[in-house]
């Protein structure tokens, strides 16, 4: 699942056995990157590769991991105690995007924010409550809504509290709601060479 794996180059890293693993995105042979056993999930490779964060509930509730795909130089970023975190992806100064509801009142007020490898604590960016984003040069993607879980948790989900996805450019920087008439969840934003991908069940099944 696109939760559960992410590309970079020739190398695949995905989630399997409460652990993060490796493999050549061709298929072979895979090892073990971290051996933590308990729950994982989000990996994603930074931008130049040489870093991959992802979320593990290794000391309670799910907190902010990183390592190079070596296994080197694994360090904890979080310790915000908030069952919602997750990663995201990162940003193109080399910090981990992640949203969380630490330190607010309801749990499905989740801010995103900019994780620093190290030096500085993490910055809450300027967004309001969202579910997940996607951050590029080309603009930004928002969704809002209380269904940030996996598809299998909300599929064919009809309700008011379904995601809404929300794009900003240099043109447009107040953000402007798109895919309104969409029935059906959506879920994952991504920005890729200026087009906007996502997941949605609109037509019955998770796509």
């Amino acid at each position: 699942m696109l939760f559960r794996s992410h590309v970079h180059g020739d190398l695949l890293v995905f989630t399997s056995e409460d652990d993060i693993w490796l493999s050549a995105a061709a298929g072979g042979r895979a090892w073990r990157l971290s051996a933590d056993s308990a729950p994982v999930s989000y990996p994603r490779f930074s931008r130049d590769g040489a870093r991959i964060a992802w979320t593990s509930s290794r000391d309670g509730a799910p907190e902010v991991h990183t390592a190079d795909p070596d296994g080197n130089a694994a360090s904890r970023l979080t310790y915000w105690g908030d069952a919602r975190t997750r990663v995201t992806g990162w940003t193109r100064a080399g910090e981990v995007l992640a949203v969380s509801a630490t330190g607010e009142s309801w749990n499905h007020r989740s801010w995103a924010y900019a994780v620093p490898l190290e030096g500085a604590p993490p910055r809450r960016l300027p967004f309001g409550p969202v579910t997940d984003l996607a951050l590029e040069d080309s603009g930004t993607a928002l969704l809002t809504g209380r269904m940030n879980t996996e598809p299998a948790h909300w599929k064919r989900y009809r309700g008011g509290t379904r995601g809404k996805l929300w794009t900003a450019d240099a043109t447009d920087p107040l953000f402007s709601l798109v895919l309104a008439g969409l029935d059906g969840q959506l879920a994952a934003p991504m920005l890729i060479g200026g087009r906007l991908f996502f997941l949605s069940d609109h037509e019955g099944t998770g796509n």
